[in-house]
This record gives structure tokens, sequence and C-alpha cells, in this order.
């Protein structure tokens, strides 16, 4: 259960950054290309150092089955190179934001399939978000405007509101495996 409380908390935190980046990016879509860059250096630098230390806080049996070491470094040294060498992060920012978007309807996708497992009628919201946050990631992606402060504004939009869905499936399906978990332990230890 420990191991689901840190993936639990990780959603968490991935969905905060995700709005924070998105509110940023809808309410200033003119901010300067070279601000975002260094705001998103410091945060992976931030993110790849937590999950080095995190790594060396777990139980040894928890960090032997655990990738957080190198995603940390990874992370780590993407954030160095964000800061070293902004030109190539700020072309590629609406790639890898579409991305991140589609990602997260992926995730969404999956979640819906496990609502469903579960037994939870109502996977079909699960299913709609995944399918919103898809097509928004595929704009994004294939994007049709020239405009920078509109494409900013929309990627903004497409973050907010996969930070927010993430934030629901994560918390509501926390719950419904807990409860699917305690009725099993529940029944074997009758």
């Amino acid at each position: 259960m420990k191991l689901l409380q840190n993936i639990k908390w990780d959603a968490v935190i991935s969905s905060v950054v995700m709005i924070v980046l998105g509110l940023i990016l809808a309410i200033f879509p003119d901010v300067s290309l070279s601000i975002l860059a260094t705001v998103a250096g410091l945060g992976a630098i931030c993110a790849g150092l937590f999950s080095i230390i995190r790594y060396f806080t777990y139980d040894l049996r928890e960090s032997y089955f655990s990738n957080d070491f190198l995603i940390g470094i990874i992370v780590l040294t993407i954030g160095v190179l964000i800061i070293f060498r902004p030109a190539v992060f700020i072309a590629i920012i609406p790639i890898v934001l579409g991305i991140v978007i589609m990602i997260s309807g992926f995730a969404k996708l999956q979640d819906a399939i496990s609502a469903k497992r579960f037994g939870y009628s109502g996977y079909v919201t699960y299913l709609i978000l995944a399918v919103i946050a898809i097509l928004f990631g595929l704009f994004i992606l294939f994007n049709p405007l020239d405009m920078a402060e509109v494409l900013f504004f929309i990627i903004g939009i497409g973050l907010i509101y996969s930070g927010v869905s993430d934030l629901f499936v994560t918390f509501y399906l926390t719950k419904k495996f807990k409860d699917f978990y305690d009725g099993n332990n529940h029944n074997s230890n009758m």
C-alpha cells in the first residue's frame, strides 16, 4: 500500500505542476519564452533532486524495485540542459507539452479501463476525460495556428484540464482501489 501512496502523491505533484504551468500560459500567453524555459529548467532540476533524495530514503527492499534514482538523474540532466540551452527547449515546447497532454489522456484511458474492470459504472466519465485530453494533445502537436500567444493559451488550457482531471481520477480511483482492496481483504479474512 505504501507504493500506492507514493504513486498517488507523484500523480498529485505532477498534476499540480501541470495546473500551475497551465495557469501561467493561459493568463500570460505572451510570457517571455526564456522565463518559461528557466522556470521549466529549475522545476526539472528540483524534481530530479527530489526523486534522487526519495530513492535514498526508501527502505532498501523498496529502492531495489524503484527507478527513482535513474529518473532523477535523467530529469536533473534535462533541467540543466534547459537552463543552459533554452533555445532548444523553446523550439520544442509545443511538441513536449502536446505529448505530455496526450500521455495524460492515455493514462486516463488506462484508468477508464481499470475503473471498468473494478466494476465502476461511471468509467465512461474517465473515458470522456481521456478522449478530450488526447484530442487537446493532438491539436497542440499538429498546431494549425501560427500565432504563438493563441497556441500558448490553448496549451495552458490543455495543461490545466489535464492537471485537474488527473487529480480527479487519481483521488477517485485511489478510493475505489482502496475500497476494492479492503473488500477483498475483508472477504479473505472470513
